[in-house]
């Protein structure tokens, strides 16, 4: 069951606060709450829930605040919690009228919380955030700009930002600058012996191929590509294949001719041994 309360923000001097000191305006968490807009998110949270089943449910800023802070801070479930619950400036984040000693919700709430919003409301809350924090800076430029001709118009006869300024020299040389690139990162994978062993199988299969094409034999030898493969990709696919079980398969299964107990296997993985079907007299 939804539960909603008002959408109207909620001003840092409103927010109760049991001390004397007064909480900073220009906090960034008070700065982000005025660029979030709150209602569309809502909205968006509200839409995957029943206006007449089930619970009330946590207020829709609440929730979605929380999981801004988890996931901007890159906090757990609990210590988000538990940040909420210490910090007064992420209290006033999420929408509580006031400062509480008690945490606003139990840390469990963040399950149901992944499972009712979704990929899709996610992608419906980055595609708000985005465009609120686009009018937030169109803002701040049109602010900076009527600042500027304000002082435009304040300064003194005479003087003007359309006087050409006068011609710079040209910077001096100063000699040649190298840059080392050694340590730049690249998109290399780690040569491990199972992968080189796989690639020269691979290699082997096609010199095969394009032996077998200059040679007037009727059928190709058999190399069981295919299970060598499967053989390949089944301990590839196990997080933790194990020495035991990598010391055991690979020396024969991924090798060219697999398995090698054919009269072509023997001929292609045991040097100095030819098969007489697949060698012409």
């Amino acid at each position: 069951m939804i539960r909603t309360q008002s959408s109207r923000q909620l001003s840092i001097a409103e927010f109760d606060w049991p001390f004397q000191t007064a909480l900073d305006e220009q906090n960034r968490w008070v700065k982000m709450s005025d660029c979030i807009p709150w209602d569309e998110l809502a909205e968006a949270y509200y839409k995957s829930l029943s206006s007449t089943q089930g619970r009330p449910t946590q207020d829709a800023r609440l929730v979605i605040g929380a999981v801004i802070i988890k996931h901007k801070l890159c906090l757990s479930d609990r210590e988000t919690v538990a940040q909420i619950q210490e910090n007064p400036y992420l209290q006033f984040f999420v929408g509580l009228p006031g400062y509480q000693m008690e945490a606003p919700f139990a840390p469990s709430l963040f399950v149901e919380i992944r499972k009712r919003m979704g990929q899709t409301v996610f992608d419906v809350f980055y595609d708000a955030v985005i465009e609120a924090v686009e009018k937030s800076k169109q803002k701040s430029t049109l602010k900076k700009k009527s600042d500027k001709s304000d002082d435009d118009d304040n300064a003194p006869p005479g003087f003007s930002d359309k006087d050409p300024e006068p011609a710079k020299a040209e910077p001096e040389h100063k000699g040649k600058l190298i840059l080392d690139a050694t340590v730049a990162p690249q998109a290399i994978r780690f040569p491990t012996d199972l992968g080189l062993l796989n690639e020269a199988r691979e290699f082997s299969e096609r010199i095969i191929d394009s032996l077998f094409a200059n040679t007037d034999l009727k059928s190709k030898p058999r190399t069981y590509r295919q299970k060598a493969r499967k053989a390949y990709l089944a301990i590839v696919k196990k997080r933790r294949p194990g020495a035991k079980l990598v010391r055991k398969t690979t020396p024969w299964r991924l090798a060219p001719g697999y398995p090698p107990r054919t009269e072509y296997g023997h001929a292609l993985t045991r040097p100095g041994r030819r098969s007489p079907a697949s060698v012409p007299a």
